[in-house]
């Protein structure tokens, strides 16, 4: 059944300033054939940076979401690379932060996780929805 489904990723996380975002997915017909393919990014600043803080105007908590139409499944793709490691070299004071994930089929919540990011490497999250039963 075709389907619209919505990709939503969101973080409060102060610092989240510290890293450009990407995320990109690809729709699926009944076939396994690509019908649609979308992607959306927020960029801060060239990676090696190494800001000392957030650049002016810069919205600290940011949510991207990308929408795919007429789709049986999806493959969705979340990065986030870092520009700017952290400040502080000490491990209990680098903890991984949150990143919240959603995914709606047709507005039906059929994924939703926060997912521990680690602040020196970022992250790369591989969605393939819905999962096949077996």
């Amino acid at each position: 059944m075709k389907s619209k489904f919505q990709v939503k990723v969101s973080s409060s996380y102060a610092e989240l300033w510290r890293y450009n975002m990407v995320v990109m997915g690809g729709g699926f017909d009944a076939k396994g054939e690509r019908v649609d393919f979308a992607s959306v990014r927020s960029e801060i600043a060239p990676v090696g940076s190494n800001l000392s803080e957030a650049p002016e105007g810069v919205d600290k908590s940011r949510r991207l979401s990308i929408t795919l139409n007429d789709s049986e499944s999806i493959a969705a793709y979340v990065y986030l690379i870092p520009h700017t490691l952290p400040l502080n070299r000490d491990i209990e004071a680098t903890q991984p932060f949150d990143l919240k994930v959603e995914v709606l089929r047709d507005k039906e919540s059929i994924y939703k996780a926060t997912h521990k990011i680690n602040q020196w490497s970022g992250a790369s999250i591989e969605l393939k929805l819905p999962k096949k039963e077996e």
